[in-house]
């Protein structure tokens, strides 16, 4: 959590370096090129998620050469996906971003933003997946160090690179991709060191079998819908942010998403954290500390959104300053992310609902819990309320998918439950 605390200040500090040395139109230029990040992301989580929780549920059952086998497969699996997706920076950049709502005058920054990006993206989907797996090897505490590592390259990649240089969107992008391979190096070095329980061994990397690859898929195919449905869902509202609030509207919910990197993604940190220990733990054969996990992480998650809506609410006007100053990016942004957070205080049944669902490796049930939240909650308010309430309408379907995705987390968690507290939960580890 720490850890991504620390990615979540560096993020929203590349923005304002963003907002305050380029302007509203650099702030808008990255939010247009958010949906393909979040679909190089979305594979990170397939593979990154997905092996982390084999490798957390082998290690529990004392399976050292099958966790080892899931462990190279999955860094291999990143390694391939992430030079795969270095062809978009040739191609498809210019109608990936049209798509996104790009439009003539914001175009060639968010070009030359995203291309940057995506030459990166192996050092952006290792760096991630890589994380994970340290963390399911039991050492969360180097896991945060190369976040904290990432987070502070930036910062000062940033300052050197858009201040001192004077590179503009591209000097935001190179500061990212640089401190993403510093990040990545840091943990390919923990699995070399004596402090991994787990070694990456070169046979395992180089002969691929697909049955581990598709048990890998199946776990982290639920983050993966989840995020590739995320994909379309800010592909959607780009749109219709730019087609009732234009650029200045891309500009402020740039701000807003930039701001929730801190004040919603850090719940994320604890459903990932839970996730290695309630594989473990039911992978030891001991559901009733699988329960306890679930309950404390949705306590501290909880905790936590309370805190963060006591914060929007309270501070909005004043953290969108940090950004920029216009007028009219106040006047979106302060009511619109006041609005956005109403419901937040519901997000963390739903966020451990579905880390400890894959956790369990129940990938079904993580799916069909996703895409019903995703399907209806998210992109029905999203196309139904912008016609009756223009821009406020896209700000609202915020808190409407928060407070629906809550009821239907809650009915998947009570089975759950009493699923674990049955017999059953003990065969099929």
């Amino acid at each position: 959590m720490v850890g991504m605390i620390a990615g979540a200040i560096y993020n929203i500090v590349d923005r304002i370096f963003v907002g305050r040395y380029i302007g509203t139109n650099g702030l808008a230029a990255i939010t247009l090129s958010f949906p393909v990040m979040l679909l190089m992301f979305s594979f990170s989580l397939l593979i990154g998620i997905g092996g982390a929780s084999r490798v957390a549920i082998l290690r529990g059952a004392r399976k050292q050469r099958p966790a080892e086998q899931a462990l190279a497969h999955t860094l291999a699996l990143l390694a391939v996906v992430g030079f795969a997706g270095m062809g978009l920076s040739i191609y498809g950049v210019d109608f990936l971003l049209k798509l996104s709502g790009a439009g003539e005058e914001i175009l060639p920054l968010s070009r030359n933003y995203l291309r940057v990006i995506l030459i990166g993206g192996p050092l952006a989907l290792m760096g991630h997946g890589i994380n994970s797996l340290i963390r399911a090897c039991g050492n969360p505490r180097y896991a945060m160090a190369t976040q904290i590592l990432g987070a502070f390259s930036n910062i000062l990649l940033d300052a050197l690179f858009i201040v001192k240089m004077n590179m503009g969107v591209e000097g935001a992008a190179l500061g990212t991709v640089l401190s993403q391979g510093a990040a990545t190096v840091c943990g390919l070095m923990f699995f070399y060191s004596g402090s991994s329980p787990l070694r990456i061994k070169l046979p395992f990397l180089i002969r691929l079998k697909i049955k581990v690859i598709k048990k890998i898929c199946a776990v982290g195919s639920s983050p993966f819908i989840t995020e590739l449905s995320f994909v379309f869902y800010m592909t959607l509202m780009n749109n219709m942010v730019k087609k009732y609030g234009g650029d200045i509207g891309l500009s402020a919910m740039g701000v807003f998403l930039s701001l929730d990197s801190i004040l919603f993604l850090p719940a994320l940190a604890i459903g990932e954290a839970v996730q290695p220990v309630i594989g473990y733990n039911y992978g030891a054969g001991k559901p009733d500390r699988v329960i306890k996990a679930i309950k404390y992480a949705i306590f501290m998650v909880t905790s936590l959104y309370i805190f963060s809506f006591a914060t929007a609410e309270t501070f909005a006007k004043e953290m969108i300053l940090l950004f920029n100053d216009d007028p009219d990016l106040l006047a979106i942004g302060v009511p619109g992310m006041r609005i956005a957070y109403i419901g937040i205080i519901f997000m963390g049944v739903t966020i451990i609902t579905n880390s400890a669902l894959l956790g369990l490796g129940k990938a079904r049930e993580a799916i069909t819990l996703s895409i019903f939240r995703h399907a209806v909650f998210l992109f029905l308010p999203l196309i139904i309320l912008p016609r009756f309430y223009g821009i406020w309408g896209i700000w609202m379907s915020f808190p409407v998918g928060d407070i629906f995705g809550c009821i239907i987390a809650a009915i998947f968690l009570k089975k759950l439950f009493k699923w674990l507290k049955g017999d059953s939960a003990l065969f099929g580890r």
